[in-house]
């Protein structure tokens, strides 16, 4: 049942992005809503660790729309919408993480793959657009994701080794 459970909740996130990508301000406050949800069946010991993680991502995001790499749809800085995924994204992470023997080493490249690519699909959903050159923004992101996944794993890796 474990295994089931670890698909069902892995599945249902990739669903919840999806939502959140494709919806946007449409479905804002369902996101909103999901979101603090989230955070409250998230065990007391690691909620900390879920805000700290999505107000990092926050900061990331909000840091490449300042810089200009690229901008969210109808709305300068990072949107409402967004930071509830952040929120959503943080939950499910620092759950998942903790169900993963996945080493510190394995999540940089995992952030540095998987973080651009989840910035293109949205990109293609026309969720955000690209402000400066392809190269570039996707560089960054990958860098970016290379620190920011491991960083906020770290708690919970920390207690593996406990």
């Amino acid at each position: 049942m474990k295994t089931l459970r670890f698909w069902l909740l892995t599945l249902g996130f990739d669903l919840w992005w999806t939502l959140a990508v494709w919806g946007q301000e449409s479905v804002e406050l369902l996101l909103v809503i999901g979101a603090l949800v989230m955070l409250f069946f998230t065990p007391s010991r690691r909620r900390k660790w879920v805000v700290i993680a999505c107000l990092l991502g926050i900061a990331m995001d909000s840091l490449w729309c300042a810089s200009g790499l690229f901008a969210f749809t109808d709305i300068s800085g990072v949107p409402l919408w967004m930071m509830a995924l952040w929120l959503s994204f943080s939950a499910w992470w620092l759950w998942f993480c903790s169900h993963i023997s996945l080493s510190w080493a394995w999540m940089i490249p995992l952030g540095a793959v998987s973080g651009p690519l989840a910035y293109y699909i949205g990109m293609r959903l026309d969720a955000m657009q690209l402000v400066a050159s392809p190269l570039w923004v996707f560089s960054l992101l990958a860098l970016g994701w290379a620190c920011y996944l491991p960083l906020i794993s770290l708690p919970v890796l920390g207690r593996q080794r406990e």
